[in-house]
């Protein structure tokens, strides 16, 4: 869920740089409130949306981007919390032992098991996910893997169409495709949103995605529309539809395209909704996804509750692993507070890649 960019968001940038050029950070802000649910119109502007936010944390994308401008103070807190707000999971002070070895018929580099691991050059050492068989898979918002080990399979995606992704697409993809056996590649992150993020109307994501997707599809190598938000209503800044209402009109006029599967986005309500209200949101998210896909599998690429991470995720993960429709998903995020702590895996991420 974003809001004006005129007013608070340019106040809440941060630029990172971890021993290479300038990164951009993906501002992440796009949360469901229940009252979305209720078709009632969520307030964007509202600066208790965003509270407890820690800007510092996400630096998406591993590519170099153009400077951005000198990134503001953050927005006053109303509370602090050791984890990032964007979980509400409180992880041990020293990580339980890891699960049993996983098994050697463990769809080693072929992503045959739905659960990934989303993260970015912040994120640990990610062998620590090593023994937990249920995740085989993981993406960074970027076109090179950036240290996730061979046992995964690594999904690029090429972020916008900004020149410091495009000027590594072809040769990243052709390496993920040739060298590590890549079978998926992911267009736009969320266009439908204000820069930071891909922020592209729907005429200029379907000329993008012919351009740059369209040459890697074949039989062998799987095609993902871009992803968008679970944001609803208008988009002021772009004046375009959020949200699913951007991503129906690109699969109608991306004609000729070649789409295999829709990645989408879920985030849960910011305002102490119970875990069965983001269970409910959820489903209901998703079973529109599924819908605007029409047949086609679904990636949830990003999604997170607020309301309690383990509570939550023992509601969906069952009925995630459930959904013929399903194909892939990917809990936001491998970062220190939500599914690691520290240099180790958390009470949550444990949760997370066993059960």
């Amino acid at each position: 869920m974003f809001f004006s960019y005129r007013t608070l968001a340019l106040a809440a940038l941060t630029v990172s740089t971890i021993a290479q050029p300038t990164k951009h950070l993906h501002q992440h802000l796009h949360r469901r409130d229940l009252a979305d649910l209720l078709h009632k119109r969520v307030d964007y502007n509202d600066p208790a949306l965003y509270n407890n936010v820690n800007w510092a944390k996400v630096d998406y994308t591993g590519g170099a981007k153009a400077a951005q401008p000198p990134a503001a103070p953050a927005p006053v807190q109303e509370k602090v919390a050791e984890a990032p707000a964007k979980s509400a999971a409180k992880a041990p002070a020293t990580p339980a032992p890891a699960p049993a070895a996983a098994s050697t018929n463990n769809n080693a580099n072929t992503g045959g098991g739905k659960r990934g691991l989303a993260y970015n050059p912040t994120s640990p050492n990610l062998s620590i996910f090593n023994n937990y068989g249920k995740i085989t898979w993981g993406y960074n918002w970027d076109s090179a893997p950036a240290g996730l080990p061979s046992q995964f399979q690594y999904v690029p995606t090429l972020f916008s169409t900004l020149p410091v992704h495009t000027g590594q697409w072809d040769g990243n993809v052709k390496n993920a495709i040739q060298g590590s056996g890549t079978h998926y590649v992911m267009s736009f992150n969320e266009p439908d949103m204000p820069a930071p993020q891909a922020d592209m109307t729907v005429a200029a994501a379907v000329a993008a995605y012919k351009q740059y997707m369209a040459p890697y599809g074949s039989g062998n190598v799987k095609l993902g529309s871009p992803s968008v938000s679970n944001g609803v209503g208008t988009n002021t800044a772009k004046g375009q539809p959020m949200g699913l209402d951007w991503l129906k009109p690109f699969l109608q006029q991306c004609t000729g395209c070649q789409i295999d599967f829709v990645p989408v986005h879920w985030y849960g309500c910011t305002n102490g909704c119970a875990v069965k209200d983001d269970v409910t949101s959820f489903k209901a998210q998703i079973g529109q996804a599924i819908e605007v896909a029409n047949g086609r599998p679904v990636w949830i690429t990003e999604f997170q509750s607020l309301a309690n991470g383990e509570g939550f995720l023992t509601e969906v993960l069952p009925w995630l692993d459930g959904q013929g429709q399903i194909e892939r998903y990917a809990y936001f995020m491998v970062e220190s507070g939500v599914l690691t702590n520290g240099n180790g895996v958390s009470a949550l991420g444990q949760h997370y890649g066993s059960s």
